[in-house]
């Protein structure tokens, strides 16, 4: 495990989660430079051979083990959520959904993930396709779609909840805030949301 610094904020690189064979020191440089790109420029100018030059790096070796820059920027942005985004174990629902929105307004409420979440809005001069960002989406739910899992083992979801839609349900409106104010998210809006979405989705 190795850590990088962005904007004075730690990014950790779990080596177990990434692909095999990459040495640690080239994955810290290479992500402390895809992380620099993109918050200075977001998804629609993350350029590669930019980065490289940029940031003093063999391209060949960012090439050997990432293949091409939509592969390079979907792990860096699943090394960010993952690394400050663990999906919360309280025992219940309605307190999970409470430390999940308060987790990800944190998120959000830090410069650079308010950056990084920016990076992903869709834009006619993507230079990735938005399956990329959609790749980060789904496996980004994956993780989080624990909470509901051991709830609904645990009897308390109603049935039909489509998981997808509950965690959009929590995720959704802090993002759109995040995207479309500089303000930060205020613990008792995260509380608000999660009220909400613990009444559409527990089971009475």
């Amino acid at each position: 495990m190795d850590t990088a610094r962005v904007g004075g904020r730690a990014i950790t690189t779990d080596a177990e989660s990434a692909d095999a064979g990459v040495p640690e020191d080239v994955r810290h440089a290479v992500m402390t430079a895809v992380y620099d790109e993109l918050t200075r420029w977001g998804l629609e100018r993350f350029d590669v051979p930019t980065m490289c030059a940029r940031h003093k790096i063999d391209e060949s070796v960012v090439t050997k083990y990432w293949g091409d820059g939509s592969r390079l920027a979907l792990e860096a942005l699943l090394y960010w959520s993952n690394d400050v985004l663990t999906p919360p174990d309280t025992g219940s629902l309605r307190t999970d959904l409470q430390a999940l929105a308060t987790a990800v307004a944190e998120q959000v409420n830090d410069t650079v993930g308010r950056s990084l979440l920016r990076a992903m809005v869709v834009d006619d001069r993507a230079a990735f396709a938005d399956d990329t960002r959609m790749a980060f989406w789904m496996r980004r739910f994956a993780g989080i779609r624990l909470v509901f899992d051991r709830a609904a083992a645990r009897g308390e979801l109603r049935d039909g909840v489509d998981t997808i839609a509950a965690m959009q349900l929590v995720l959704a409106p802090i993002n759109v805030r995040a995207l479309y104010t500089r303000e930060p998210i205020a613990d008792h809006y995260c509380a608000a949301i999660a009220d909400l979405a613990w009444h559409a989705i527990a089971k009475r």
